[in-house]
């Protein structure tokens, strides 16, 4: 964790900034996104989260720690680069996998990624342990967010 703030528009929690006070012989990285089973909680990915700098964004970021985590967990693994616009709506997302390979960036829609979400829960369906907690959670959604989880839908 770096010791300096190097920016002004993050709120940084108790902790890190006490953790930022502190000696240059501990260190820490935190976690950004966990992706998780609506219903077990279960892993489903690992990510990076950053603000897209605009035209001055040069897609590097570090991500060891959660390529590394990612890798052992036996998860995917994502640097995000999110484009945020009036009012802090996120509005495109750039998104490179960097577990188990590496892919190019590709750009989507905040609509197409709450869609590719989705299909990871659909994914991790088959396998959760609490199946009927899962279906009943869906039951708020719009038929136009549930055509993400056709499949698995009782007919």
């Amino acid at each position: 964790m770096a010791r300096q703030i190097y920016t002004n528009d993050v709120d940084f929690s108790a902790y890190s900034l006490e953790h930022r006070k502190s000696h240059d012989g501990i260190a820490m990285v935190d976690i950004d996104k966990v992706a998780s089973c609506i219903s077990c909680l279960k892993p489903l990915f690992l990510a990076e989260l950053c603000r897209h700098k605009g035209i001055n964004e040069d897609y590097k970021k570090k991500h060891y720690s959660t390529k590394e985590l990612a890798r052992m967990a036996g998860l995917p693994g994502y640097v995000i680069w999110y484009h945020e616009g009036a009012n802090r709506k996120v509005y495109k997302l750039s998104v490179r996998k960097i577990t188990p390979e590496y892919s190019k960036i590709q750009h989507c829609s905040w609509d197409q990624w709450v869609s590719f979400l989705a299909s990871r829960q659909v994914k991790h369906f088959k396998d959760c342990p609490r199946q009927e907690i899962f279906l009943n959670k869906l039951k708020n959604l719009t038929p136009e967010q549930l055509q993400d989880y056709a499949e698995i839908l009782p007919s």
